[in-house]
Formats: C-alpha cells, structure tokens, sequence
C-alpha cells in the first residue's frame, strides 16, 4: 500500500509541475517574445534589401508646369555569403534565447517543486497534529467519566483540555500555512487551482547521479558562439551592397530610359563594430569561467549540506516514536502513568517528530536545488 501511494504521489508532482509549464503566464510571455525576436531576426536576413522609389519633377521658365522629370526604381541586393554568416549569427542568438527560457522554466518548476515538498511537509505534520487531538479526545472523555467516579481530579481534566486547546490552535495555524502554500502554487499555475493540492504527499528527493551541465555555463557559452559570429559578421561588414534599377528621365515630350546601377561602400562603418563585438566576446569569456565556478560552489556547498541532513535524519526512529506513543496512551488509560507523566513524555516525543519532518522538508528542499538542472 506504501509503494502504491508513493507512485501516486510521484505522478501527482509531475502532473503539477507539467500544469505548471503549460499554464505560467511568465513562460507564456517569454515564448511569445522569443518568437518575435526570431521573427524579426529572421526577416534581416534575405539578400535582398530596401526597394527605393525616387521621382524628381524639374520646372523652368520657358516650360508651363513640370518641365522635365526623373524617375528612379531601385533594389538593392547584399552579398550572399553575407546573408549566410548573418542566418548563421541569427540562429547562434536564437540558442541563447532558447536557453534562457530554459533558465526560466526551470526555475519556475523548481520554485514550484519546493513549494510542493513544503505542502507535504504541512500535511504530515497536519496528520500528527489530528492524531494528538485524536489522543486528547479520548483521553478527555475517559478522564471525565473517571472524574465522575471519583478516580480523576479537575486538574487531570484541564490539563487535558489546555493540550487539547494548544494542539487545535496548532492544526487552525496548519491549515493556514497550507492555504497560503496553495495560494502560491496556484499563482505558478497561472492562477488555476491545484486539484488536491491541501492533501498533497510527495516522496523524498532522490539525489540523481549526474546533476547535469548548469544552464547558467550552457547559456554562457552560446552567448560565446553568438559573439564570435558577431564578431564575423562585423568583420564582413566592408562587403558592399549592390544596387540596380530603373531609370526614366523625361524632357517635354521626349523621354529616355535606362538601368541604374550602384555599389555602396561601407568602409567607415565597421571598425567600431567590431571593437565592440570583440569586447562582448571578451565578456563572455569571463562570464563562462565566473558560471562554471559558481556552480562547483554550489554544487559542494548542496551536497555537503544533503548528507549532513541525511545524517540526521537517520538518527530518527519514527516507528520506535509510533510504538512508545501507544505503549504510554495504554498505560495512562490503565492509572499506570499520571497525566503529568504522560504529557512529559507525549510531549517530547510529538516535538521530535514534527522536527524530523522539519529536517525532511530540508532535505528535499537542497536535494531539488541539486538536482535542479534535470529538472
């Protein structure tokens, strides 16, 4: 029954978080800019460049009204191995691009996947919080028919009800929590609710053997490739641009027609461009060298900080904590134990178990940011 409800719970996160993806209005809107830019990358691209239409009226004093005219249509066309390196620097861009609504949606997604583990966390300790108020109703109505015979005094019965009061205090700020965690999660959900959400039950991270090549490197690196086709092209920048065309010229009542054609130089131009192309690639470069060094860090800082957490964890017995709870309720309904001892040791044993599901909350929490990059 335990490896069925964890499979469930398993597809139920995967079914949040592929919500998730699909519903985010920031993922939405990054698509949508993405393809714009790529569109209008991609219409800069053709060999062929403006179509230019020029006419010139000319007047003169021997002439009533337009005297003679010039008419000049023209196309300009760009060098096809230029156009070549600019498809190939567009789509260098595009994989940037690409990358970093990667970078987005993963971070969405692992934002959204700890705010699923902090969910669980508050169910399980909603589930423990129901039990010890199981317990303290029980035992309430035991200790008051025991009153009623003489064999309990008021101050058992009140202290009963002060934990009674306590825990009901406890599971009302629980549910809270929980309410607020939902309200989150839904807002990633691009405002739908979370179907089950407030029951919600996820099992422990699993550390995945490799945790992949970080974004933040992969995106630096494209941005390389983008600035070394940058760089390329700016160099290429002194091709000039052809220009053919029509031309009509027309005196009075004679006319004369002809072809236009043009080179444009840009010789001038370019230089700065370059520098500057080269200058961004030089950023890159340190760029690339700051990412993967920051993501070594924080890899040995996630997995220093998971085994630590492991270690602990595994120092709990929550079996062992079920087990004494039941022996110690069995020996205070049979006068064994005093209600002072009772609570002396229900207390602590509650206490220690709320703080183990406090210490797996943590750990799933590093372990997702370790393995955010599968995500």
């Amino acid at each position: 029954m335990l490896t069925v409800a964890g499979l469930a719970s398993a597809q139920s996160l995967q079914g949040i978080l592929q919500s998730i993806e699909a519903n985010n209005t920031r993922l939405a809107a990054l698509r949508s800019n993405n393809n714009a830019t790529m569109a209008q990358l991609d219409s800069e691209t053709s060999i062929v460049g403006p179509t230019s239409v020029e006419y010139s009226p000319f007047f003169g004093g021997g002439a009533s009204g337009i005297a003679s005219s010039e008419l000049i249509v023209s196309q300009e066309f760009e060098f096809p191995s230029l156009s070549g390196m600019r498809k190939q620097s567009n789509a260098a861009q595009g994989r940037v691009l690409d990358l970093q609504y990667q970078q987005e949606r993963r971070d969405i997604l692992l934002e959204a996947k700890k705010l699923c583990y902090d969910i669980t966390a508050r169910v399980e300790a909603r589930n423990i919080l129901k039990t010890r108020e199981h317990t303290s109703d029980s035992l309430l109505t035991a200790y008051e028919t025991s009153m009623k015979h003489g064999n309990a005094t008021i101050i058992d019965v009140n202290r009963i009800k002060m934990d009674r009061m306590t825990v009901h205090t406890q599971v009302v700020q629980n549910e809270g929590e929980i309410a607020t965690l939902l309200a989150q999660l839904q807002t990633l959900n691009g405002g739908q609710p979370i179907e089950g959400g407030e029951n919600l039950m996820c099992e422990m991270e699993k550390i995945a053997g490799n945790a992949g090549t970080s974004l933040e490197e992969s995106i630096a690196q494209a941005s390389l490739n983008a600035t070394t086709h940058e760089v390329k092209l700016a160099q290429k920048a002194w091709l000039p641009s052809l220009t053919v065309g029509y031309r009509r010229n027309t005196e009075l009542k004679e006319a004369t027609n002809g072809f236009l054609v043009g080179v444009s130089m840009p010789l001038f131009n370019n230089s700065s461009k370059v520098k500057a192309a080269k200058a961004r690639q030089q950023a890159v470069q340190a760029q690339i060298d700051d990412a993967v060094t920051q993501e070594r860090s924080r890899q040995q800082a996630l997995v220093a900080e998971v085994k630590q957490l492991e270690a602990s964890i595994k120092a709990y017995d929550m079996p062992l904590m079920m087990q004494t709870l039941a022996q110690i309720k069995r020996a205070v309904s049979a006068g064994a134990l005093t209600i002072p001892e009772y609570y002396n040791q229900a207390d602590r044993i509650y206490d220690t178990m709320l703080q183990l599901i406090d210490l797996q909350n943590k750990y799933n929490r590093a372990a997702t940011d370790l393995n955010r990059n599968m995500l």
